[in-house]
C-alpha cells in the first residue's frame, strides 16, 4: 500500500503548535543576557524575572565598524529536497540537444545554502539614536548532485539592503510585548538572470522587533517601487505580499521559527535549530507554498532541508554553559 505524505498539512501542523505554545513559560529557566546581542531575542521566563536585552552592550558592538553582524540566518543545508520542482521554467533556455539528456536539469535534490550579514556605516545620525546600516543576503541552490549537467547552481538570490535604525534603551510597551528596535530602509533583491528567467523588485520597508517574556516577533511592512523599463514580475505582490511576520519562539535550548508573508497566496517556513559546537547549531529547514527563490515565487513547493546554521543572537544558549 502505498502511503502518501501531505507535506503542507505537516508544516501547517507544525505552525500551528508553535502558535498555540506562544504562552508557556518554562519556570526552570531564568532570563539569561543574549550571548551576542545584535538583533532581538526570544527569552523564555517567567514575566516577573523577565529582562530586555542589553543595550549597551550592542552599542559597543557596533561602535566596531569594521565588524560583520549577523542580520539574516547563515546556513548550509547540504541535503535539501524539494518535492515539486519546476523543470518547465528553465525549458526556454535548453536546446533541443540538451533536453533530450533524460535527466532533469532541475533534481529533486540539491544543496541550499544562506549567507547573511550587516555593517554599520554611520553611527548617531545628527545626535539622533537613528545608526546607518548596509547589510547583504546571499542565497543559493547548488545542484551539486547532478553530475549530468555538470553540477550547476541552480538559482541565486541576491539582496543588498540599507536602512537606518533605532533601537531603544528603555522600549515602548505595546500590548505584551515591548518594541525593542525599528529599521526603516531600501532593499533590491534579483536572482541576475535575464530573459525568461529573470527575477527582482525593489521595494521600501519598515521593520519592527517585538519582544515579550514568551518569545520575540518580528513584523515587516513595504511597498514595491515601480520598475523603469518594464515589469518581469507583475504578480509578484500576489505571492512575496506586502510584507512579512516572524516569529521566534525557544523552549531551552531549541529554537523554532516561523515565518509567513502577508500575501494573497503565501508560503509558509519553519525552522528549527540545535547547539552542535562552537556557535554552530544542528539545521532543519521546512517550506511549503509560494515564495520560497525568486525564479519560482509564483510556483508552490515543498521542500524540506537539514544541515547546520551559525548561532544567532536569537538562539537560546544553553543554561548549563553559562
Amino acid at each position: 500500500m502505498k502511503v502518501v505524505i501531505s507535506y503542507r498539512k505537516l508544516y501547517f501542523t507544525l505552525f500551528l503548535t508553535i502558535l498555540n505554545s506562544v504562552s508557556f513559560a518554562t519556570e526552570n529557566v531564568k532570563s539569561i543576557p543574549p550571548k551576542d546581542p545584535v538583533t532581538p531575542v526570544a527569552i523564555i521566563a517567567p514575566a516577573s524575572d523577565f529582562k530586555l536585552p542589553d543595550i549597551s552592550a550592542y552599542n559597543k558592538l557596533l561602535n566596531n565598524r569594521y565588524s560583520l553582524f549577523t542580520h539574516e540566518r547563515t546556513y548550509l543545508l547540504p541535503f535539501s529536497y524539494n518535492a515539486t520542482p519546476h523543470n518547465e521554467i528553465y525549458s526556454g533556455l535548453l536546446g533541443v540537444e540538451e533536453q533530450q539528456k533524460g535527466v532533469p536539469f532541475y533534481g529533486n535534490t540539491e544543496a541550499e545554502f544562506q549567507i547573511s550579514f550587516f555593517i554599520p556605516i554611520y553611527r548617531n545620525i545628527a545626535g539622533t539614536k537613528w545608526d546607518l546600516l548596509v547589510a547583504y543576503t546571499h542565497h543559493a541552490w547548488w545542484q551539486v548532485y547532478n553530475s549530468s549537467w555538470s553540477r550547476p547552481f541552480r538559482e541565486t538570490n541576491y539582496k543588498p539592503e540599507v536602512y537606518f535604525r533605532k533601537v531603544d534603551q528603555d522600549p515602548m510597551k505595546i500590548s505584551m510585548f515591548s518594541a525593542l528596535a525599528y529599521d526603516i530602509g531600501y532593499v533590491h533583491q534579483s536572482n541576475g538572470q535575464i530573459q525568461v528567467v529573470s527575477r527582482s523588485w525593489d521595494r521600501v520597508f519598515g521593520r519592527a522587533y517585538l519582544v515579550s517574556p514568551s518569545f520575540s516577533l518580528t513584523l515587516e511592512a513595504w511597498v514595491r517601487l515601480p520598475e523603469k523599463d518594464g515589469d518581469d514580475n507583475t504578480d509578484i505582490l500576489t505571492y512575496m505580499g506586502l510584507g512579512e511576520a516572524t516569529l521566534h519562539k525557544s523552549f531551552g535550548v531549541h529554537t523554532f521559527e516561523a515565518k509567513v508573508p502577508f500575501a494573497a497566496k503565501p508560503g509558509l517556513e519553519i525552522q528549527y535549530s540545535h547547539p552542535w559546537h562552537d556557535h554552530l547549531r544542528w539545521f532543519v529547514s521546512a517550506s511549503t507554498g509560494y515564495g520560497h527563490s525568486l525564479i519560482e515565487y509564483n510556483k508552490e513547493t515543498e521542500r524540506i532541508g537539514v544541515g547546520f546554521t551559525v548561532e544567532t543572537f536569537m538562539d537560546k544558549q544553553d543554561t548549563n554553559k553559562l
